[in-house]
């Protein structure tokens, strides 16, 4: 006590620690098939702890959202810079853009973006706000990196940058979701279809 008043207790988990915890929770179940007991099990914070701190369910899961968002598109940034400043050309770049993750075995299969569109549609506006709002970045990268490619004339002029920047997207977006059903499909081969199609 000080000054006749409790002091709140000290919170004893690492915000960004847990939302990671959870994100990758969400990511394995999706959002209907994980309960709050099993969030609180995985994070290993008191249910009443997690509320008070960083809300409910459906707060959770817009946070989760929201980190992935960002680690992502970090990854993906640095990753074309990367490759950029090495001198690759461009189909190689979009080829890392358009199976980013797809192949990893350190999370679980598809994209977490991907589920959250596959589960909630346009049903849920905050949902929405987010999926949209990553989809919109990643897009701007893949546009970027097919503009460079095309005032090098490594990319076909046919179509605009964005316009083919948008059929990439679709793409891998679709791949993702059969990836999450647990479909076998070979991602080197669709990637190679497309880079055939882009190539100048």
């Amino acid at each position: 006590m000080k000054g006749g008043h409790f002091l709140p207790a000290k919170k004893t988990f690492d915000d960004d620690q847990v939302i990671e915890q959870i994100m990758h929770l969400f990511w394995q179940q999706g959002y209907y098939h994980t309960s709050m007991d099993e969030i609180v099990a995985t994070s290993g914070v008191k249910k009443q702890s997690l509320y008070n701190a960083l809300g409910d369910k459906h707060t959770l899961y817009l946070k989760a959202l929201q980190r992935y968002h960002q680690q992502a598109l970090t990854a993906c940034a640095q990753e074309t810079q990367r490759l950029e400043q090495a001198g690759e050309p461009a189909l190689t770049i979009l080829g890392h853009l358009f199976s980013w993750g797809l192949t990893s075995t350190d999370h679980p299969a598809g994209d977490l973006m991907a589920n959250a569109v596959a589960e909630f549609g346009t049903t849920d506006p905050d949902v929405q706000h987010a999926t949209t709002w990553f989809y919109d970045d990643y897009l701007t990268l893949i546009a970027a990196a097919i503009l460079k490619g095309q005032a090098n004339q490594q990319i076909t002029n046919h179509q605009s940058s964005m316009t083919l920047a948008q059929s990439l997207l679709e793409a891998r977006i679709g791949l993702q979701t059969r990836l999450r059903q647990g479909s076998l499909q070979d991602v080197d081969q669709r990637q190679q279809v497309w880079l055939d199609f882009l190539k100048a």
